[in-house]
């Protein structure tokens, strides 16, 4: 969702949890979730909404619903305001089923779209030089691999078969130490924590690798059960780049990792 406000959002997630369309079911993925989303629902009132929502590139694969009839005309449906409930699960099913029929004609040609990861908006003229941009930029590790943080190495052992044709390395350890002593010593370009994991504080884990590696770009992700909230402020105090829910789905998982990994196309 883009360009409401916490209120707006609320009461969203309050009619998704008690309506639902012909079937379909619908939820509000949560700040900093890095489950690609199905659709984009934006503010058609709120300029900056969309200025985001074109950076973020709609298209039928990831389509976008309006929500307020913009001044300007944008290639995108919209509904209303105030909003008629009714009127917006028929759109969003709408979309739904175009969606179907995009991702079937995608399905042989195994392409997953990234949208652009972009935390601050854009609206106004920016006039740097690219090159200042480029020197701010930290650096990805050489030849860096994927750390999992768990109990055991069963997701490690699936990541690695999933990434195997990428020439991705995958390794595993069950403890903060021994995660700190592995980025130390290896290149990491994602470490993947799964918060369930016994003696292990991902906050903590998270802000000491992203010290010990200044001017490295390496991603933390954080794997997250109902049992663990993830805690937004928190988590960017610390330097976390986003979490997955529990349980995974493999490609939503392989989408996150191709946010932070340019190789892995």
């Amino acid at each position: 969702m883009i360009g409401f406000s916490s209120d707006e959002e609320d009461q969203f997630d309050a009619v998704f949890t008690h309506e639902q369309g012909k079937g379909y079911g619908y939820f509000r993925l949560q700040e900093d979730n890095l489950r690609d989303p199905d659709i984009y629902l934006a503010n058609g009132l709120s300029l900056r909404a969309l200025v985001r929502l074109s950076d973020l590139r709609p298209s039928g694969v990831r389509p976008a619903l309006l929500v307020g009839k913009p001044d300007l005309e944008l290639p995108y449906p919209y509904i209303e305001q105030p909003i008629e409930w009714h009127k917006l699960f028929e759109a969003l099913d709408d979309l739904v089923e175009k969606r179907a029929d995009a991702l079937s004609k995608l399905e042989a040609s195994d392409i997953v779209t990234v949208p652009e990861r972009r935390r601050r908006d854009r609206l106004d003229l920016d006039l740097r030089d690219p090159a200042e941009y480029e020197r701010m930029r930290a650096k990805l590790p050489e030849n860096g691999m994927v750390l999992v943080v768990d109990k055991n190495p069963v997701l490690s052992d699936h990541l690695q078969k999933m990434v195997t044709r990428y020439q991705l390395a995958v390794d595993w350890v069950n403890g903060e130490a021994d995660a700190i002593a592995f980025c130390k010593r290896q290149s990491v370009a994602i470490l993947i924590v799964n918060t369930s994991t016994a003696n292990v504080d991902a906050y903590r884990l998270c802000r000491t690798v992203k010290d010990n590696q200044p001017g490295m770009r390496i991603a933390v992700i954080f794997l997250t059960g109902q049992s663990f909230g993830y805690d937004l402020a928190r988590a960017r105090d610390a330097g976390a780049d986003g979490y997955l829910v529990k349980p995974l789905v493999s490609h939503h998982l392989l989408s996150a990792l191709k946010k932070f990994l340019p190789n892995v196309r």
